[in-house]
This record gives C-alpha cells, structure tokens and sequence, in this order.
C-alpha cells in the first residue's frame, strides 16, 4: 500500500493562491491533479506522498516562472 499523509491546511492555502480558478482543467494545468484529489487536500483527508511530491515540484515550477 502507498504511502499516504496529510497535507497541512497552509500549504493547501498557498496551492490555492497559485490556481486562477479551482476548474478541472486548472486543477490538470497547474498541479496535474484531480478534482478528487484537490478535494482530499482541501478537507485535509490523505493522499499519496508520490502526489504531494508531484504537485510540490509544479507549484516550485509555478512560482519560477513567475519570478
């Protein structure tokens, strides 16, 4: 079985900030992520360490391009 865990509520925040609107279509362009997916980390249930992992290296990618 996966590992799995529990994103806290202020990276969740920061992800957000970074998401023009929370479509799936953004959700797919921005992290690569499911509305499934966005629904766990947004009422705090647990996902895949593999997801957080991905989403943590296209957020980083986000904030590059706009620096």
């Amino acid at each position: 079985m996966p590992e799995t865990l529990t994103v806290p509520r202020d990276i969740v925040q920061r992800l957000r900030a970074r998401l023009p609107a929370v479509t799936r279509e953004h959700l797919f362009d921005c992290y690569a992520i499911s509305e499934t997916t966005w629904t766990k980390l947004r009422d705090g249930k647990p996902i895949k360490r593999s997801t957080l992992d991905r989403i943590l290296q296209r957020y980083e990618r986000l904030l590059s391009l706009a620096a």
